[in-house]
């Protein structure tokens, strides 16, 4: 009769997943995974065919972190801004998972982009916008919530909750009134010297 695993596929993604916040993912190794579950790097390979197959695991792991993060983030009005103080404070809080999975290599800002049109589709109801005008809301705030989140993963400090709130706040502001004005923005320029 053959042995009984000792260390499930979940006990290897949650190893990996603890790698990933402590070392980051380029951190992931057999070798490593075997050493935070305390034994070889054998058994991920009865459980897994392969590295690729365990690294896919772990990614999945964090995207369901995330996902789980912004449940009920549209029911919050406006859900962008609830949106936006997340995405920061995931950043914040879990920095490497963040830098994985919206600015490594093998980035995959869908599932950021997925949920935020999701808010925009709050807004565009709330507010009474068209689609075009809610287009126009999520491309400039958009960059402005994952460019916030960006900067707070290698300097936390220098973003308080309140600013974060305060900068949303801002920016969604003046986007709105300028498309509840129906004017063209001046595009500015630089003066010919």
């Amino acid at each position: 009769m053959p042995r009984q695993p000792r260390f499930s596929k979940d006990d290897i993604v949650a190893a990996g997943l603890r790698i990933v916040r402590t070392s980051g993912f380029e951190a992931i190794s057999a070798r490593a995974l075997g050493k935070e579950l305390g034994t070889s790097s054998s058994p991920m390979f009865t459980m897994f065919k392969d590295m690729n197959e365990v690294l896919d695991a772990i990614r999945t792991a964090m995207e369901k972190s995330f996902t789980i993060r912004m449940n009920g983030v549209t029911e919050y009005f406006p859900a962008f801004k609830e949106f936006g103080l997340r995405l920061v404070a995931f950043a914040k809080e879990d920095p490497n998972v963040f830098q994985m999975l919206f600015l490594g290599k093998d980035a995959r800002p869908e599932i950021a982009e997925k949920i935020a049109r999701e808010c925009l589709c709050s807004a565009e109801q709330g507010y009474g916008l068209t689609s075009e005008q809610a287009e126009m809301l999520f491309r400039q705030m958009w960059p402005v919530a994952c460019g916030i989140a960006a900067l707070c993963v290698k300097h936390p400090e220098d973003f308080s909750e309140e600013e974060v709130s305060k900068t949303l706040t801002y920016h969604f502001t003046g986007i709105m009134s300028i498309i509840k004005s129906g004017k063209e923005v001046e595009d500015v320029r630089p003066r010919k010297r």
